[in-house]
């Protein structure tokens, strides 16, 4: 998946995701949140950002601030 290095594919994988497809039967805030309780240290918003890029199929550093504000803001909700 792109944005995923072997790490976080690693990680992913520990919770049953293996292919974009897993990814897309998940909410990616609930995949980031049981990531960040799992991995609490390495586990950043470039994450989620990374999470989100794969979805969508770009480069999470061409993601558009719109959209970051959005999982910020839909993140910062269920806390």
């Amino acid at each position: 998946m792109m944005n995923l290095g072997p790490q976080s594919q690693k990680w992913l994988k520990e919770l049953e995701i293996h292919t974009e497809e897993d990814l897309r039967k998940h909410d990616i805030l609930d995949v980031y949140l049981e990531l960040k309780a799992r991995h609490p240290q390495k586990t950043t918003l470039m994450m989620l950002w990374a999470l989100q890029g794969a979805l969508l199929d770009m480069n999470c550093i061409y993601l558009p601030a719109e959209i970051k504000d959005q999982l910020k803001k839909e993140l910062a909700e269920r806390k």
